[in-house]
């Protein structure tokens, strides 16, 4: 493609929100994981290929998920500029829909404790966090209730 494109509209909308906050492209690329350049080629829609030549980029759907989060853009906003498949993805980032999160706390109730512990454990290590010891919270407890 000859001649430098505009925007696309997500990419107008996310800069936008950028600055009636305030914040550099350089701190929302460190904040949303991105390279500076990345974040300003899906920002901007293209790539430059060679002098004067350029090249669309289409961000993928989580990534501008996770650019529009930085920038304060809401999936509505995201889903008006033409970007539904992100929109969906940051919908998610901000929280199930109701009545997803009862099911899904209903799902762990009906598991046995081993399970739970398992998938607690699974959850704690992608979340880089450490669990509490059960035993040692068992004994702590029984220690409360019986002075022994």
């Amino acid at each position: 493609m000859k001649g430098r494109p505009e925007p696309p509209p997500w990419g107008a909308l996310i800069t936008a929100a950028l600055a009636r906050h305030g914040l550099s492209a350089r701190e929302a690329a460190r904040r949303a994981g991105l390279s500076e350049g990345r974040w300003r080629q899906i920002a901007g829609g293209y790539q430059v290929v060679s002098p004067g030549v350029y090249a669309e980029v289409r961000g993928p759907a989580g990534t501008l998920a996770r650019m529009a989060a930085v920038a304060d853009v809401t999936p509505a906003q995201l889903s008006a500029a033409g970007r539904d498949d992100a929109a969906r993805i940051l919908a998610g980032q901000q929280g199930p829909e109701p009545g997803v999160g009862a099911e899904m706390l209903e799902r762990v109730r009906a598991m046995d404790t081993d399970q739970a512990r398992q998938l607690l454990a699974t959850i704690a290590v992608q979340l880089g966090i450490s669990l509490p010891d059960p035993q040692a919270d068992a004994e702590d407890d029984q220690q409360r209730r019986y002075g022994t």
